[in-house]
């Protein structure tokens, strides 16, 4: 696959080259000058950000991993910590490292992966296999470990060295063990995080090779399944191996089968202790992962030249995607927070098809790419429709065409669009429809090479039709569909799923969405029907109260409502959430939530309320006041724009950034769901957000930097900040293209061909501009309020 890149030339000007980023050769002889003459961002961006355990927060850490990957990459070649519990499988605080592994998911709320976990030991062979994952660990410290975009390292007090980098598909490892020590290595086959229900290795000590397969998976504890397949090339021979079945552990077999196995391997001594690893993996087959090193590493380039070749290739893959974004005249701390955010957004949804096309279906059946596109996996939906996806959608519009075709597929393979896709299935956690607006977005922000109109007709059929149902993972894809089609909401004690409320927003936002690509097909009917869908949300509010709440079947009100919890009357109203951070989470019609609550000055009002707290994440989800290290209150902070009074969008907006955000080890307010709080902090920094799923509506707030240049596949996006600073949020005036902008909103379609938007900014509000009630946001309306 090829991408545009825009290179700065001696001139200053911005010329075009076209790069291969699927080799770990990376940038061609032709164009290596042009890539070395490009902005180094790479130096800004810290892995090593979201690692840590947050103080005082009830629900998860920010769960990143700092190992070496490529974006988007199907290997994640990353250090494991203690015994490997911590969700990205490294904790910033722990003093070990137990190993190292090929599989993470970076910003899951829920374990996964650590598959083919290795760990280098600088002594003999030991006399029993692991009892857990923490029987080799190394104590370590942060001094000694470097971790950058493309490369970890570390340096282990006993002078056992790890290096690491990557490919799509494949890693490069480069091992330097202690001078007069043995070298041996531990590969465990069955290092599953949760748990391997079947392994299998085998070493083949005249080809230096190792090949294995684990069957693990049961993301978020769910049935989910999935075979990983292992591929592994040394380039010194075996002294000595042994390997192991269960709890038995016998020298000079080559062979280990059962829920537990792995290898020792012990080499022969030379290259002063220097050690070097071709590593690939498959979901399809041995014979592919070791095809993708044939196609992506090859064994002829296998010294360690080859290695720091291979590091400076990854690295220069990074600074290619990050200077598809450019910023000046920040901090230092803006910058390195800038482009972390940056490096995080792209590292998933993740390849899950083999350099030649083949990739394992949600029908549990091999199928081949066409067209020389891939196939994705690792779709956290409920967390990314509402702004990585429009973000991937804008700045990688042929990755993001091949995600959205990659669900579509996953819907004709597998019986419907998946919720929390993983590698080769559907978990089914969450609820909601969150592939409707994740299709509508990318094709609403750029990425249109997918087959929409069959998406389309696949979506609107979830959306209208209750038996839509997956029969591998045994879930419908609206589940409570049948309750919300016949009354118009989902009600107390529905028919499958839970949090009865939430999912009714949700399955608004997806008709919303749904509606806006039905529209720009062409498909009116469908629009329409869709968008007045949407408006159930209507027959949730409770004028007594002013909530949007449970209802039972006959129309009357659960009982015993209090606005700071998640469950009253028995009964999950709400997901990861309270009834008062739900209460807003209308983002298509603000217009109609306001009047219902007096009016927008009243409204305001209630949300300055909310504000009071920017992140209750002590509280989880048993909170009144606004939650920003979750999803449902991203949106939050910008609905001040659709109601006369942006200025406050723009403080809330910067004190969300400056207050919750950083560089550091604890760099979010929460999860970082796999590049969603990544991708909110993005938009932020550039003054704009997707409020509206599947519309490419952008309410604006302000930009973070003087200059910002966005490189977009029409032309270039430049924003000017004069006088932005840290403490100059607020918006005084804005042109675009010479015209004076007077609403606090765009459309994505005025800006994908170029443009340059000035802001004047300063450190006091100017209440006068965005706030005229024409100049507000667009709200959809439609429906009628519910009794």
């Amino acid at each position: 696959m090829r991408m545009t890149v825009w290179t700065l030339c001696a001139a200053g000007a911005l010329a075009l080259a076209a790069t291969s980023c699927d080799t770990f050769q990376g940038v061609k002889a032709d164009n290596r000058s042009q890539t070395s003459r490009l902005p180094d961002f790479v130096q800004y961006a810290r892995p090593i950000c979201g690692t840590g355990t947050m103080p005082k927060v009830r629900m998860g850490d920010n769960n990143t991993y700092p190992g070496a990957t490529v974006p988007f990459g199907m290997m994640q070649w990353s250090p494991d910590t203690e015994n490997g519990l911590h969700i990205g499988g490294y904790g910033f605080a722990d003093k070990r490292i137990s190993d190292f592994s090929l599989v993470h998911i970076s910003g899951a709320g829920s374990r996964y992966g650590e598959n083919f976990a290795m760990m280098p030991i600088a002594g003999p062979e030991p006399s029993r296999p692991p009892v857990d994952r923490r029987a080799f660990a190394r104590p370590f410290s942060h001094t000694n470990e470097i971790a950058k975009p493309g490369f970890y390292s570390v340096t282990f007090a006993n002078g056992l060295k790890v290096e690491l980098t990557a490919t799509t598909r494949t890693g490069f490892g480069r091992f330097t063990w202690p001078a007069g020590k043995p070298e041996t290595l531990m590969i465990n086959a069955a290092s599953d995080i949760n748990g391997s229900s079947a392994s299998g290795i085998s070493l083949n000590p005249a080809t230096r090779e190792v090949r294995g397969w684990c069957v693990g998976g049961h993301f978020a504890q769910t049935h989910e399944t999935r075979t990983i397949y292992f591929y592994a090339v040394f380039d010194r021979p075996f002294k000595s191996w042994s390997s192991w079945s269960g709890k038995a552990l016998t020298r000079d077999t080559t062979n280990g089968a059962g829920a537990a196995s792995g290898a020792f391997i012990t080499f022969e001594a030379g290259r002063g202790g220097v050690l070097l690893s071709k590593v690939g993996m498959s979901w399809v087959s041995i014979d592919n992962a070791k095809a993708n090193v044939e196609a992506e590493n090859p064994v002829s380039a296998f010294s360690s030249d080859d290695f720091d070749k291979a590091v400076k290739a990854a690295g220069n893959n990074w600074n290619i995607w990050l200077n598809k974004i450019q910023v000046s005249g920040g901090t230092k701390d803006e910058m390195e927070t800038f482009y972390s955010m940056f490096y995080h957004a792209l590292l998933g949804p993740i390849v899950v098809s083999d350099a030649n096309g083949q990739y394992l279906g949600y029908d549990g059946q091999i199928h081949t790419t066409a067209n020389g596109r891939r196939q994705y996996g690792v779709f956290s939906g409920w967390d990314v429709y509402r702004s990585e996806c429009q973000f991937l959608g804008m700045i990688a519009p042929r990755e993001a065409s091949d995600m959205a075709q990659s669900l579509l597929l996953d819907y004709q393979q597998g019986g419907a669009f998946p919720r929390w896709g993983v590698m080769t299935e559907d978990s089914g956690v969450m609820m909601g429809d969150p592939a409707a607006p994740m299709i509508a977005d990318f094709y609403a922000f750029g990425a249109t090479h997918f087959d929409a109109r069959a998406a389309l007709s696949g979506l609107v059929r979830a959306a209208t039709d209750p038996s839509v149902y997956a029969p591998r993972t045994k879930t419908h894809e609206r589940e409570a569909l049948d309750d919300y089609l016949k009354l118009g909401y989902v009600p107390e004690h529905q028919n499958g799923g839970y949090g009865n409320v939430s999912m009714t927003l949700e399955y608004c936002s997806a008709d919303f969405a749904l509606s806006r690509l039905a529209a720009a097909l062409g498909d009116e009917s469908d629009s329409a029907r869709l968008l007045r869908h949407a408006q159930n949300w209507k027959n949730h509010w409770n004028a007594a109260d002013g909530y949007l709440e449970m209802r039972r079947r006959d129309g009357s009100w659960a009982p015993g409502f209090t606005n700071n919890v998640e469950v009253y009357d028995h009964e999950q109203a709400y997901v990861e959430g309270s009834a008062e951070q739900y209460l807003w989470m209308v983002p298509f019609n603000e217009k109609a939530l306001a009047d219902l609550m007096g009016g927008p000055e009243a409204a305001s009002k209630r949300l300055d309320a909310f504000f009071t707290k920017l992140n209750a994440g002590d509280q989880g989800p048993n909170g009144w006041m606004a939650w920003l290290g979750n999803e449902p209150c991203l949106e939050t902070p910008w609905i001040y724009d659709f109601w006369g009074q942006p200025w406050k969008t723009q403080k809330i907006v910067r004190r969300a950034m400056t207050e919750l955000y950083s560089c550091g080890p604890t760099a979010y307010p929460g999860d970082d769901d796999v590049g969603e709080m990544s991708s909110w902090y993005l938009f932020s920094a550039l003054g704009m957000y997707p409020e509206l799923p599947g519309s490419d509506v952008l309410v604006l707030g302000s930009p973070l930097f003087p200059k910002t240049v966005i490189h977009l596949p029409g032309g270039d996006v430049a924003i000017i900040g004069n006088g932005a600073a840290k403490d100059a949020p607020y918006v005084q005036s804005l042109t675009m293209d010479g015209r004076a902008i007077t609403k606090p909103w765009i459309r994505f379609a005025g800006i994908s061909y170029g443009g340059t938007l000035v802001y004047n900014l300063d450190t006091a509000p100017n209440t006068s501009w965005g706030s005229a009630p024409q100049d507000a946001p667009p709200s959809f309306n439609g429906g009628k309020y519910g009794k």
